[in-house]
């Protein structure tokens, strides 16, 4: 039996990054190897397989203003403290170690020199085009800043270099890095997976039943409400669309006074939009349809859990996880920053409900190729012959 190593800011199955991770550690499990975490997650309790990076001492002054506001510097320092920490605390011998970008140059470089074997889990797509089409949007929007620091993204570029193997989730992700001048052969492609029990459909619930007349027309969009998501080319598309049964639900954190603000406004031109957080699960089964309109998403989790969940789901194809969908069949594809084309599909599945019915049903039925349970096997079939050749001996 053998142990693999990994690093994450994020706990095991703790939000998106914590749920890739969970995604791999459940990996090496079926491949009856042995997973030791280094996380800073504040719920994770060290114990057998788990180290805990304690909190910077200066992180109880990241919630005051004027850090609170600047979220890019904010994930550049933890990201630089994290991982300076775990490089402290990995052992100098030949291990295969996985991490995140942004959180693996000091590491990759001392697990390198011991002659082990580094794993990036790519995430996105090419950082390069990522922190271009952000700041496009955040051009466009006349919004001071990025989510990224431009000392990350040109941290994550030595990263990819450092690496000797990143995986890729989507055909999207693929095509991004080899674009970029990535060896395809450094690349591993294995999409991720969904929790099919978790997300399924109940009888009755919204999206599989005829909307009753004058009843609303519930759109949810789920994950981080930001400009790089395009959030706002929903809003817009329900605008363009003047309807006012339509209510949108934005269901995911907002980490931008800015962004809030965009978000009054297309409250004060008329337009029912709703906030949440917590457990996507009630709020996807009371939907009628579920809009991704995002820039640039190297996979897309969220979409593939409405889908999973019986909503028929609209997507951009800058979303990867597009590969799971066959358009109009089982959802709908559409041109990114395009809120016409957006708008015209929106009111296309709001006046047939039996189109609407009968791509929700086949949605669901296509998520069972991305069963979690299927996915962590691929995954593990794709990264098992790296982990058994230089996986460290529990013995060890």
């Amino acid at each position: 039996m053998y142990k693999v190593f990994m690093g994450c800011i994020a706990g095991v199955g703790q939000g998106g990054l914590g749920g890739h991770l969970n995604f791999v550690y459940q990996s090496v499990k079926h491949g009856g190897g042995a997973a030791h975490v280094f996380t800073s997650s504040p719920s994770s309790s060290s114990s057998d397989g788990i180290n805990k990076i304690p909190s910077p001492t200066w992180n109880k002054f990241v919630k005051y203003t004027p850090m609170r506001w600047m979220p890019a510097t904010k994930v550049y320092w933890e990201s630089v403290y994290f991982d300076r920490e775990v490089s402290i605390q990995l052992a100098k011998m030949p291990i295969v170690y996985h991490s995140f970008p942004g959180y693996a140059e000091n590491s990759f470089r001392k697990v390198r020199g011991a002659g082990g074997i580094t794993v990036l889990e790519a995430a996105t797509t090419h950082v390069s085009e990522l922190y271009s089409d952000t700041n496009e949007e955040h051009r466009k929007y006349k919004m001071k800043g990025s989510p990224f620091h431009k000392l990350w993204v040109e941290r994550v570029m030595r990263e990819y270099e450092l690496a000797d193997y990143i995986t890729v989730a989507s055909q999207l992700q693929k095509d991004s890095f080899i674009r970029q001048g990535i060896r395809p052969d450094k690349l591993l492609f294995s999409p991720l997976g969904v929790n099919t029990e978790r997300f399924q459909p109940v009888p009755e619930q919204s999206s599989l039943i005829p909307r009753a007349k004058g009843e609303k027309f519930r759109i949810i969009s789920v994950g981080q409400v930001s400009l790089l998501k395009g959030f706002q080319y929903l809003l817009e598309a329900v605008k363009m669309t003047e309807d006012r049964e339509i209510e949108v639900t934005l269901y995911g954190g907002i980490g931008w006074r800015s962004i809030r603000n965009l978000i009054l406004d297309y409250m004060k031109s008329g337009i029912d939009i709703k906030l949440g957080v917590g457990d996507p699960v009630p709020a996807l089964r009371n939907s009628h349809l579920c809009v991704h309109s995002s820039i640039n998403d190297g996979f897309g989790l969220a979409p593939l859990e409405a889908m999973a969940t019986g909503v028929p789901t609209i997507v951009t194809d800058s979303t990867g996880m597009k590969d799971a969908i066959c358009h109009g069949v089982n959802g709908i594809i559409v041109s990114p920053r395009d809120a016409k084309g957006l708008a015209e599909s929106i009111v296309k599945l709001k006046n047939d409900d039996n189109d609407r019915i009968r791509i929700a049903k086949a949605a669901r039925l296509a998520t069972t190729n991305y069963d979690f349970r299927k996915c962590v096997a691929q995954y593990s079939e794709v990264l098992s012959p790296i982990w058994k050749s230089n996986g460290v001996s529990l013995a060890n």
